[in-house]
Order: C-alpha cells, then sequence, then structure tokens
C-alpha cells in the first residue's frame, strides 16, 4: 500500500502545477456552455448535439459545478487524483502479474512520465481518458481480487468482489465505449493468471457477467441518438493513425534515435525490432505470457482510435494515448521482471540488481521531463491569456462592448520559446489551443470567473500576428471606428499581453493649441513626463501625441537619456504606441498614448541627468524637423525631464 501511495504521489507532483491552469479549449463552450441546460437524465438519454456519447463523465462535471461552482482549481486537482490513482493501479496490477514489486514500480514510474500523457492529466476537456481508465483498471484489479477470494476466502468474499467489479465495468462503460475493450483484458488475466484450465473456468463462469454486460450496452449505444455515428475510416488514414501509435509504443528510442515525420519505414521497422528483442529476452526470462499482455493492452487500447478516426484528429489529441500508454509501460517494465528472473538464478547480489534495475528505469523516463515540462508552459501559457481576457472584462466600462484582437486559437511558440519545445515525438503536436474557432470568447471569461457581457473577437492580420488567430477578419480603419465606442485589446504573442487600444487611441479629438513641440508641422507632442512606476533599474516615460494632419510618412520615436557630461546614457526607440496604432491611420485630432522603458544595466550614479524625445525617419534616419512656439529647438530634441540623482 505505500508503494502505491507513493508512486501515486510522485504522479501529482509531476503534473501538480496544473492546479493552477485556468479553463481554455474546448472547457468553456464545448463543455460547460452545452452543459447548463442539461440534466443527468438528458446526458444519458443521448448526445444529439454532442460529439460523443460519453453521460458519466459529464454527470461528474456537473456535480463538481453544483458543488463549488466554476473554481478551476477543483477541476484540475480531478484530474490529478484521477492520474495519481491510476498510476498507484497501474504499480498494483503489475505487481500482481509480475510477482515482484520491482516491475511494479517500474511499470507505475515509465507509465507516469509518458510524454503524451500531459494532455489528459492537466487539460479538463480529457477528463474521459483518466476517468475511464480509473474505472477500467478498478475492475480488472476487483475481478482479480474475486478469483483470488474464491480460492482463499469463500465464495460470499468472492460474490462482492465479483458485484463490485461488474458496477465498476458498466461505469466505465458509460464513461467511455472502450469501456467495450474490458471483456477482452479479464480474459488475458484469466490466461496470465490460471492458464490453461483456469482460463477455461473464469470464461464459463464469472466471466460471462462481464460479457454480457459490454454485449447489452453496445446493442444500447447502436440505438441511442447521437450525433457522432462512427463508421472505418480509409485504409489510407489508417496507415496514417498506426503511425502515432507505434511512436508511443517506442517513445524511449526516440529521444536517442532522431525521426522526422517521413521516416515512416524506419518507424515500423524500429517497433518490429523492439518487439522482437523484448520477446526473445522474456522467453529467455520465462515471462513472455507478461509481454504478450502488454501488447495485447497496447492494441486493444489504440484500435478504436486507429479504425474510426481522422488522422488530424488523432495527431491534435494525444489525450488518445493515455489508455495504450498503460500496455507500453507494462512493455518497457518487462527488461525490469526479466532482470530479476535471470540474476536469481545466478545469485546475482540484491544491490546489483536493484542498481541495473534503476539505471534502466531512469534511461527512460528522464529523457520525456523536458518535453512534459514544457508542454504544461504552453498550457499555464493558454491560461495566463483567458485570465487576461476575464481581468480586462472586469475593469472595461460595462457600457462598452469588448472586442479582443489577434487572440490565439493555437500558438506554437512563444519569447521564451521561439522554436517551441524540444520535441523527440515528430508524430505529436507541440503547443496548445487556447479559443477554438467554433468557441464564444465571452464564455472564456465567465467560466473563468469572469463577467457575463458582450464580447467578441476579431483578427486583424495588419498587424501579422505570426500565430493562428481567434476571430473574423478586419482592418485597422475598421478599428479606428470601433474604438470611439468599444473597449480594444489587442494580444501580442511575443510579450504575451494584451494592448489597450482604446486607452491609447483617442479619434477625434479637438486640436491643442499649445503643444509642448511640433514635429515636420504634422505631429504634436502634448504630454510627457517620467511614469511613477519607474525603479532604479528602469526609467518609463509617457509621452502624447496629437495629429494636426494625416500622416503620409512612418516616423519612429526615440527616448534618450544624458549625464551631464553629454553622454548618452540609456536609449530607446520605437514607433508610437508599439505600432499598434500604425502612422498611416492617424487623422487629425487623434491622440495617440505612448510609452517607452530605458532599461538601465545599473542603477544611476549620484549626478544630473536630462531626458529627451524626439521622432526621425525610419528611413533615412533623419530627424523629424522640432518647434516650439514657432522656434526650431537644438537638434530637434525635446528636453522632456531633468533628472537629479542625489
Amino acid at each position: 500500500m505505500l508503494s502505491m501511495v507513493t508512486v501515486g504521489f510522485l504522479a501529482i507532483l509531476l503534473y501538480g502545477r496544473a492546479l493552477n491552469f485556468a479553463f481554455f479549449n474546448d472547457d468553456p463552450s464545448g463543455h460547460f456552455a452545452w452543459m447548463e441546460t442539461r440534466t443527468v437524465t438528458d446526458f444519458f438519454r443521448g448526445s444529439l448535439d454532442y460529439g460523443y456519447y460519453r453521460p458519466v463523465v459529464f454527470t461528474v462535471l456537473q456535480s463538481l459545478v453544483s458543488t463549488a461552482g466554476y473554481a478551476a482549481p477543483l477541476f484540475h486537482a480531478l484530474l490529478l487524483l484521477l492520474h495519481g490513482a491510476n498510476v498507484a493501479m497501474v504499480w498494483l496490477l503489475a505487481f500482481r502479474i509480475g510477482g515482484a514489486r520491482p516491475y511494479g514500480w517500474a511499470a507505475a514510474v515509465i507509465f507516469a512520465t509518458v510524454p503524451f500523457s500531459y494532455e489528459a492529466v492537466a487539460y479538463v476537456a480529457s477528463l474521459t481518458h483518466p476517468l475511464h481508465v480509473f474505472w477500467l483498471l478498478l475492475t480488472i484489479l476487483l475481478y482479480q481480487n474475486a478469483r483470488r477470494a474464491a480460492h482463499t476466502r469463500g465464495r460470499s468474499a468472492a460474490l462482492i468482489y465479483y458485484i463490485a467489479a461488474f458496477i465498476a465495468l458498466v461505469v466505465a462503460l458509460f464513461s467511455h465505449e472502450n469501456g467495450l475493450l474490458i471483456p477482452i483484458l479479464l480474459v488475458g488475466i484469466e490466461w496470465l493468471e490460471y492458464p490453461p484450465h483456469g482460463l477455461r473456468e473464469g470464461i464459463k463462469r464469472p466471466f460471462l457477467p462481464y460479457l454480457g454486460a459490454a454485449v447489452l450496452y453496445f446493442l444500447f449505444w447502436l440505438v441511442v441518438p447521437k450525433n457522432n455515428e462512427q463508421s472505418l475510416t480509409s485504409l489510407t488514414a489508417i496507415f496514417s493513425n498506426l503511425l502515432p501509435f507505434l511512436q508511443t509504443l517506442i517513445y524511449p528510442l526516440l529521444p536517442v534515435i532522431s525521426l522526422s515525420a517521413e521516416s515512416t519505414a524506419l518507424l515500423i521497422g524500429l517497433t518490429i525490432l523492439m518487439i522482437v528483442l523484448m520477446f526473445v529476452l522474456a522467453y529467455v526470462a520465462g515471462v513472455w505470457r507478461i509481454g504478450l499482455f502488454a501488447l495485447l493492452w497496447f492494441g486493444l487500447g489504440s484500435l478504436p482510435a486507429i479504425l474510426f478516426l481522422s488522422p488530424a484528429y488523432l495527431y491534435g489529441s494525444p489525450r488518445l494515448h493515455y489508455l495504450p500508454a498503460i500496455g507500453a509501460a507494462l512493455f518497457w517494465a518487462l527488461p525490469v521482471l526479466a532482470l530479476l528472473q535471470i540474476s536469481s538464478q545466478k545469485n546475482w547480489q540484491r544491490t546489483i540488481r536493484a542498481t541495473a534495475a534503476a539505471f534502466y528505469v531512469l534511461l527512460i523516463i528522464l529523457p520525456p521531463l523536458p518535453f512534459i515540462n514544457c508542454e504544461l508552459d504552453f498550457y499555464e501559457e493558454a491560461g495566463s491569456i483567458v485570465y487576461q481576457l476575464r481581468d480586462m472584462a472586469q475593469t472595461a466600462p460595462v457600457e462598452q462592448e469588448l472586442i479582443f484582437v489577434n487572440v490565439p486559437f493555437f500558438f506554437s511558440s512563444t519569447s521564451d520559446q521561439p522554436q517551441g519545445c524540444p520535441n523527440s515525438y515528430p508524430w505529436t503536436p507541440v503547443g496548445s489551443v487556447v479559443i477554438p474557432p467554433y468557441a464564444k470568447i465571452s464564455d472564456f471569461i465567465r467560466f473563468n470567473g469572469g463577467p457575463d457581457r458582450r464580447a467578441r473577437a476579431l483578427t486583424a492580420q495588419a498587424y501579422a500576428p505570426g500565430w493562428n488567430t481567434h476571430g473574423e477578419e478586419t482592418s485597422l480603419a475598421q478599428l479606428r471606428d470601433l474604438v470611439r465606442n468599444s473597449a480594444v485589446f489587442v494580444f501580442e504573442l511575443t510579450g504575451s499581453e494584451f494592448f489597450n487600444l482604446s486607452a491609447a487611441w483617442q479619434i477625434d479629438q479637438p486640436l491643442t493649441n499649445d503643444p509642448l513641440a511640433t514635429f515636420d508641422g504634422r505631429i504634436l507632442l502634448i504630454d510627457a513626463g517620467v511614469n511613477e512606476s519607474s525603479t532604479g533599474h528602469e526609467i518609463e516615460v509617457d509621452l502624447k501625441w496629437q495629429a494636426a494632419t494625416s500622416q503620409e510618412s512612418a516616423a519612429t520615436v526615440f527616448v534618450h537619456l544624458y549625464d551631464q557630461s553629454g553622454q548618452l546614457v540609456a536609449q530607446h526607440d520605437g514607433p508610437p504606441a508599439q505600432n499598434f496604432v500604425p502612422l498611416a491611420q492617424w487623422q487629425p485630432g487623434d491622440i495617440i498614448k505612448d510609452s517607452h522603458i530605458l532599461r538601465l544595466a545599473t542603477p544611476l550614479s549620484p549626478g544630473t541627468y536630462k531626458l529627451v524625445t524626439g521622432l526621425y525617419d525610419p528611413a533615412t534616419g533623419e530627424r523629424l524637423p522640432a518647434t516650439q512656439e514657432g522656434q526650431s529647438l537644438a537638434d530637434n530634441l525635446y528636453a522632456v525631464e531633468t533628472l537629479t540623482i542625489p
């Protein structure tokens, strides 16, 4: 029991930061909004307006909502607990079929660190998979208890376990249609533990009710109303679907053997070679039955997705590998079991056996960890984006419609990870979905704790986002009209933050009669100063510009800091308002708020410093002529402020 609890806790610890993740992707619109007008009875009646028939999953989700509302940490805690329990049960299953604790540990920690489980564990809409696996494993373990109790504790004790296993089977079936595979796995358990006479007897007596329940569910599933009538896909699609699962089976080799998505023949060859080598080892050690059971588990867990799903859907859904990953873990843990068998025959010292087994397991579980952590980074980033949506909805004027521009639908790189995650697994996507095309952005605000208010998303390609965006196409001219009466925010993935376009762009204001300075007769500087939030390591300068005329050419703002000897200490150059309000869109009277940050390697030494600003033509580098009250300013600079450092 202590080993089970320990390995389960370690699995939870690996994904522990998911507790801070938000609801994203399919969570708000695809699940919660769909659930709101339905009852538990509706879930069991059918799924005409939902993709799959999974009534138990939605019953659990709705129960959580009824208990604590839409509290993201609670939902993620459930996923983590399920994953921890599943890892613990894999330990017990492996221990029972292998008869050795080290085999249980090896299988459990390998399953816990399979690199393709991150989606099933850290994304709420994937609850189906860890929940279904929980009931599946529980069914098998209870069935084992029943078979053992029949030999040791009598029929009454065995009957209790048989009934409990039957109930777990029914719940598993209504969690995911892959529950139909459980009776076949039970046959595998019988074959492993009671060959060959016990297998025949097991199938004749206690096994039949489980098979009957699966058959009845299948007949019910055929007639229950649903909008996703699955059918066999094409042979080409089946071959494409096979590749990601072969990758899952041999994933420990891929950090060492670099493959590309075009290396299909090499992938197939490596898979066959690995199976042959593993079975030679298992046969020599006398554990070949366990190896065959591991492949049976892996194959059964993979087969429905291979046969019935489209390659694009399967490729983008690593969660589908959660169930097959148990078979892969049992498979890759075989060398530990073989080592125990062979070393016991040769009388190796216990320390040598333990060291060799630990070293082997570490070789498997350590390489995937950077990939898992990187994908969790992307999920955390996705959560940060939707939390920003919520925060802006809470602070923007309630009478204004919320407009979010260039919100990511999907992103696969950030400023911290410009190349995405280091990926040794070419048949697995990198990155995160934030808001799918069919979702409502208002749902992401509301279900993440924000107000229920008008909101929509738009895409402005003029900003060259460089990532897949959510929302209809718009132009900068249309955005100019929207900022009059709406709260408009533009997302920039490089800084992972939204720019408040409405606050920075005030339309059609009266021209200022006494600007601080005029540049090229067309741009007025009407306010300038050092922001109070400036620190010893950076100085933030706030500027406010106004267009005196329409702008025919671009201009770049520069802010310089000079010491008392005239030496340049720090500077920042950039277009006004980070180019979210391009000069080509400025019309007479428009006011643009601008901010520039001068970053200092070290705090300023005591003395007097001069802070100045100006504009220059980015094509030529020439400064725009600057005047003040009709008089030319020296060097075309406006002195913003004199700083005295005591």
